[in-house]
């Protein structure tokens, strides 16, 4: 008897039908597969902006005198400056001023002055104001320097770089400086 059942036993044979039903599946996946469009993106705009962009310049306190005076034997040291705000301008103390004091009299170790006992401004006399800055006792018995700042403080929060001087003595009060310095 003979049979008409074909078997696939033939390892040769089975690669090559499976080949061909990949390529049969492949090619049907091919033809029936909607294919897009090219598409070309592009964004034209006639329209742009101009602006001109103008920065305030906060300008600080002009300080035109400064002097320390030790006390009795440096135990009291007061330092004294009499500054007031650049011409033309509409500042008043106590709101449109910061003070700072630095022990050493470097800018980097700024300590915060509030009015009070530590520190006083009067005036302004003929647009003047006399701030007296005081250590307390023994502030200046074994010698030292301090740095003292003022600041313009503008209402819209921007201040303007500290104008200072740097007040010293020597041990027990002995020659007492106070000198303006840039910053």
């Amino acid at each position: 008897m003979v049979s008409n059942t074909a078997t696939i036993s033939n390892p040769a044979r089975r690669r090559t039908l499976v080949a061909v039903a990949t390529l049969a599946i492949t090619a049907v996946v091919l033809v029936t597969q909607t294919r897009a469009d090219v598409t070309e993106a592009a964004w034209v705009d006639g329209e742009y902006a101009q602006a001109s962009i103008t920065a305030a310049t906060i300008a600080p306190p002009v300080i035109d005198t400064c002097s320390l005076s030790p006390g009795f034997a440096g135990l009291n040291p007061v330092v004294t400056m009499k500054w007031g705000f650049p011409a033309g301008s509409n500042y008043t103390a106590p709101s449109n001023v910061e003070y700072f004091v630095a022990s050493g009299g470097l800018l980097g170790s700024l300590t915060s002055a509030v009015l009070g006992t530590s520190l006083s401004t009067s005036g302004p006399v003929s647009g003047t104001y006399t701030t007296q800055f005081k250590s307390g006792i023994l502030g200046g018995l074994l010698s030292g320097s301090y740095g003292v700042f003022v600041q313009t403080k503008d209402p819209s929060g921007w201040t303007s770089a500290p104008a200072s001087a740097t007040a010293s003595m020597g041990f027990g009060g002995a020659n007492p400086q106070c000198v303006i310095t840039a910053v």
